[in-house]
């Protein structure tokens, strides 16, 4: 198995991908909202690229059916029924709705590798899960971190790293990493134990608590906390 994980949130050329499985990190804060709001029972999630085209799907489904969730430099957006804190996406709202979600960079990863085999939605929540999932298919993997508006992500890194590491302690022969895999791995152990301090040191983090969201760096750091791996295909998240 060849592990290797995108630093810097660009497309990847489609034909890497096309036989390996890819797992998409935004843990501050799209990946941790729709791993959540699925836990919670939401039957699927729509990860959009801009608000426009989240008003326009909305109007696709019955009255009630969907709820319209996500931010834009980390503020609600007007309008909109949910925001981007995981908190708020308990059973008592989510449960049986479809979500369509846009966020300023979690729900464009998902199209920037929709030529993967088969798109894993990872974060600390089902870390254990996801990498279990990974050594089951016995595929390459392409850990692709959302980041920062084009940008390295501190925390999206440490969480691929984390992968990277599960993986590597389970299955400790025949895997290969790139050197960026090496880094993640080695940043992860830096924080290992430790990881609100990476989220309070990271650039978004601090965008985070400037804005009022500081309760959401202690939710977004639990592990292990959902067994749910949810799957992107064909433009949509569902639980399998």
């Amino acid at each position: 198995m060849n592990i290797d994980i995108r630093l810097l949130p660009s497309a990847p050329n489609p034909n890497l991908l096309f036989d390996r499985v890819v797992v998409v990190i935004d843990v501050l804060r799209a990946t941790s909202v729709i791993i959540h709001a699925m836990s919670e029972g939401a039957s699927e999630v729509l990860p959009l690229g801009s608000v426009e085209e989240a008003l326009q799907m909305a109007k696709a489904f019955p009255r009630g059916s969907a709820l319209l969730g996500g931010e834009r430099e980390s503020r609600n957006i007007p309008g909109f029924d949910l925001g981007n804190s995981p908190r708020e996406y308990v059973a008592e709202k989510v449960k049986e709705k479809k979500l369509i979600l846009t966020t300023t960079n979690g729900t464009k990863a998902f199209h920037l590798v929709s030529s993967g085999k088969e798109i894993l939605v990872g974060s600390f929540f089902n870390i254990g899960a996801v990498a279990q999932r990974c050594l089951e298919s016995g595929k390459d993997l392409h850990i692709f971190a959302s980041g920062d508006e084009g940008n390295f992500s501190l925390e999206d890194t440490i969480c691929g790293g984390m992968l990277i590491d599960l993986i590597t302690e389970k299955r400790k022969k025949s895997i290969s990493l790139t050197d960026a895999s090496q880094c993640a791995q080695i940043l992860y152990k830096r924080f290992e134990g430790n990881l609100l301090e990476a989220f309070h040191l990271s650039r978004h983090g601090k965008e985070l608590i400037n804005r009022g969201f500081e309760d959401d760096l202690a939710y977004c750091a639990q592990i292990d906390i959902s067994s749910l791996v949810p799957i992107f295909r064909e433009g949509v998240v569902r639980g399998r």
